[in-house]
């Protein structure tokens, strides 16, 4: 796993182009924003650490369940879509008190989902 050295998510929300993103993130229910909050956090990493990807959604609970205990969500299970492919992912995220910002963050991409395999997991080819 990657070990986030600097957490990227409360930037992105910061930018006045996440305006609407801000504020549907405020309209979420606990578990529902920490999950957003995370997959934001996971594809900035994503972004960051290789370049070549530019993911553009995640699904927390895509190949198996996500977790959520107290502040921390563990999502083994997840995938990442990044230009037009879907992607393994698996990632630890932890919420600071409050659960409005990442205070923690681990992640490891895998294989590209086969393309037979995208609508059993309900992965969307597009938006």
């Amino acid at each position: 796993m990657i070990t986030a050295q600097k957490l990227l998510s409360e930037g992105v929300l910061a930018n006045p182009r996440s305006r609407q993103a801000r504020l549907a993130l405020a309209r979420l229910e606990g578990s529902e924003r920490i999950e957003q909050l995370c997959n934001l956090e996971a594809m900035s990493q994503i972004h960051a650490w290789k370049a070549d990807f530019e993911p553009d959604r995640v699904v927390a609970y895509a190949i198996g369940q996500a977790r959520l205990a107290g502040n921390a969500l563990q999502a083994g299970g997840a995938a990442f879509r990044s230009r037009k492919q879907w992607y393994n992912l698996s990632y630890r995220c932890e919420l600071a008190a409050g659960g409005t910002k990442v205070a923690g963050f681990q992640f490891q991409v895998g294989a590209p989902v086969p393309r037979a395999a995208w609508a059993a997991h309900e992965l969307p080819p597009e938006h």
